[in-house]
């Protein structure tokens, strides 16, 4: 019995330490992304904890009218704050139904978001 008990507690902490590095790889991913898009994003301004992505941007999951992630326009509608992945819910695209993160594009099949003026 204390054998398996070993066993348990030694997969248990692989586990945790695999799970824990994934994390660190996401954290790592979205901080390059953010980087790499500089002038088009921004990440945490105006105290938020998410991206904030400028309103004009064009061919951009965030601001695209099939994008269903966790997003809200500014109320001068100058900026959009996003706080995570969504799906990508046009029939036309490649990426239908599949989760993508805000950043991604250019895609030839992009739609303004109606609340972007």
């Amino acid at each position: 019995m204390t054998d398996a008990r070993e066993e348990r507690r030694a997969f248990l902490l692989k586990a945790c330490a695999v799970a824990g590095s994934m994390l660190a790889v996401g954290v790592v991913r979205q901080a390059v992304a953010a980087e790499q898009e500089g002038k088009e994003m921004q990440m945490g301004q105006g105290g938020t904890d998410g991206y904030v992505m400028h309103s004009n941007v064009t061919q951009r999951c965030a601001t695209c009218e099939f994008w269903g992630g966790p997003r809200r326009l500014a109320q001068d509608g100058k900026t959009i704050t996003i706080t995570g992945l969504g799906w990508c819910n046009n029939p036309q695209s490649a990426n239908y139904l599949k989760m993508t993160s805000p950043e991604h594009g250019p895609m030839a099949v992009w739609k303004k978001w109606q609340l972007i003026r």
